[in-house]
């Protein structure tokens, strides 16, 4: 009987290593040159700013291409690429030669990462030279800056998180994120935790941003350094982390509660968008060692803390495309071209070109926002963004929607075309500032498209960036109530009931348009707390998924 189950277990587990056919291998990322080994096996990988891992993968034209992946607290389990047509895996290699003169070899390519030079390329070679052979040092947090010893211009290893590949870059790019070593085999190292706060942390206002802005502990021998920073910000009481249970990062303010996590990697500043208007936002930052369930945040002693106070300034929406078209979502409407993202001399941007492979397309690409209108109305809404052109071919354009469903396809609904409101690029990639204000009316719900057009005879190349809407005079009750109804008791002290005809999202606002709380509740008797707030008038906001909505003021005693 124990033989018959110890077969059952053993085919279980094997199963569990070789979904793929093969076994997975595991890697544990190195923190020092002193771990890097001849002969030993690795993958590199490099972060974006939220801190997902992306590892290096197949060998493109000029550059390598780079894949989603799980870092478990500095270890990575995965099946790595068999054949050199794999897109889809992790790529490893080999690493030789010794400190100074490096060697990084793909074995699947049969040749060496390289630094061609002439651009920002990282290609592979059969031929190993100096170009070859890499000067290997610490960055920050844990990186590692491969310096090609070939004298070419581009001649350093960086993770490009906005084009999501890896290359090869001057010294001086602002595309300086390091290259992270996970070496196969191993125990991830647990650091303790950091001994030392940042020596000054500050906050100032921007509009309806907070921009903070902190110096880092010097390090020093014999003394614990921070890998990374959490920072938070509340419109109520700081929320103090837990080891052992990561902060995930959080940019909706919507609910008063923002969260931030940051690479020690020589950033010291953060801003937070899109903060509610007439609210003080709270704010502290805790240094943190390891990740996941290994994570140690220090927390004693008085952790440095800021505020900023956000007058009637909103932000409903805002993007700069650093780290992906969010909150735009892309369309396709025709062709096989689509809306994607770029960056350039350290600007980044959404784009959109019909030509591709040696020829012009037939194509049609919309690039939509989310309802800007979702907590509510505004006074006046301005939209800012820049924009740069190259080659002839159709105007871009902007269009506004009220009946948009937010899914589906744009043309089965009305959109205004708003695109003479803005000036535009008359090329050569020359940039353009421009703004204008967007019509208010008693609208429930309003949405934003960059409509790109293009036939097979001609196709302009255009690039939109820090596209941005600024409001005041928010209506946290809205223009479009179409009916109210009851809460009971009012006024109340602990807790008022109501009914909801369906599943919605319902919000309370203070007299000021500061939004206390927000959730999402289901149909029939429903319930909210108020024992928790200071003692005066209401409105609570209940919005259905058709954008119908209901109000009712009550006083908190």
């Amino acid at each position: 009987m124990k033989k018959g189950l110890l077969s059952i277990f053993a085919m279980a587990a094997l199963m569990v290593v070789s979904s793929f056919g093969f076994a997975q291998t595991t890697y544990t990322k190195i923190n020092s040159v002193s771990e890097l080994e001849a002969g030993a096996k690795y993958i590199l990988v490099g972060y974006n700013n939220d801190g997902q891992a992306f590892v290096m993968s197949y060998q493109k034209n000029n550059n390598r291409h780079a894949i989603e992946i799980v870092d478990e607290g500095g270890s990575i389990t995965t099946n790595v690429a068999l054949s050199s047509t794999s897109q889809t895996e992790p790529y490893e290699f080999t690493l030789g030669g010794s400190a100074g003169a490096w060697t990084i070899f793909d074995p699947l390519n049969n040749g060496y990462l390289y630094a061609a030079g002439g651009g920002n390329y990282l290609k592979t070679q059969s031929t190993l030279d100096d170009k070859g052979k890499w000067t290997i040092t610490e960055g920050e947090n844990g990186g590692f800056v491969p310096v090609s010893n070939g004298g070419v211009e581009q001649n350093t290893m960086r993770y490009n998180k906005a084009s999501t590949l890896f290359g090869c870059y001057k010294p001086s790019s602002t595309t300086n994120d390091p290259v992270y070593f996970f070496k196969e085999g191993g125990e991830p190292t647990i650091l303790p935790e950091p001994e030392l706060y940042p020596e000054y942390f500050a906050a100032r206002v921007d509009g309806n941003s907070a921009i903070l802005a902190w110096t880092p502990a010097a390090t020093a021998t014999g003394v614990v350094n921070t890998r990374a920073y959490l920072i938070v910000g509340s419109t109520g009481d700081i929320t103090v982390p837990v080891d052992g249970i990561p902060v995930e990062n959080d940019l909706n303010a919507v609910d008063g509660n923002v969260a931030y996590n940051v690479m020690n990697n020589g950033d010291d500043t953060f801003t937070f968008n899109q903060l509610m208007g007439n609210s003080t936002y709270h704010f502290a930052i805790f240094p943190y060692n390891n990740s996941g369930e290994n994570i140690n945040y220090k927390t004693d002693g008085n952790y440095p803390t800021a505020e900023v106070t956000i007058g009637d300034s909103y932000c409903p929406l805002q993007s700069n495309f650093a780290s992906g078209l969010d909150p735009f979502v892309a369309v396709d409407i025709e062709g096989d071209q689509r809306w994607m993202t770029g960056s350039y001399d350290g600007v980044y941007y959404a784009k959109m070109n019909g030509y591709a492979s040696g020829a012009t397309h037939a194509n049609e690409d919309w690039l939509i926002s989310p309802d800007i209108l979702e907590w509510g109305t505004f006074e006046s809404l301005r939209l800012s963004f820049s924009n740069a052109a190259m080659y002839e071919g159709n105007p871009l354009l902007v269009k506004i929607s009220s009946d948009y469903t937010g899914d589906g396809n744009p043309k089965n609904y009305t959109w205004e075309d708003i695109t003479d409101m803005f000036d535009w690029s008359s090329g050569d990639y020359a940039w353009v500032a421009t703004e204008g204000d967007l019509p208010v009316g008693k609208k429930a719900k309003l949405y934003i498209a960059f409509v790109y057009i293009c036939d097979d005879v001609a196709a302009t190349a255009w690039e939109i960036a820090d596209v941005k809407v600024t409001a005041s005079g928010y209506d946290a009750v809205g223009e479009q109530v179409v009916a109210s109804f009851n809460v009971y008791p009012n006024p109340a002290n602990e807790t008022i009931s109501f009914n909801l005809e369906n599943d919605a999202q319902v919000s309370v606002f203070d007299m000021t348009g500061r939004m206390v709380s927000v959730m999402n509740l289901t149909a029939g008797e429903a319930h909210c707390a108020v024992s928790n707030y200071e003692s005066g008038v209401y409105f609570l906001n209940i919005r259905y998924a058709d954008g119908k909505t209901q109000v009712v003021r009550f006083v908190k005693f």
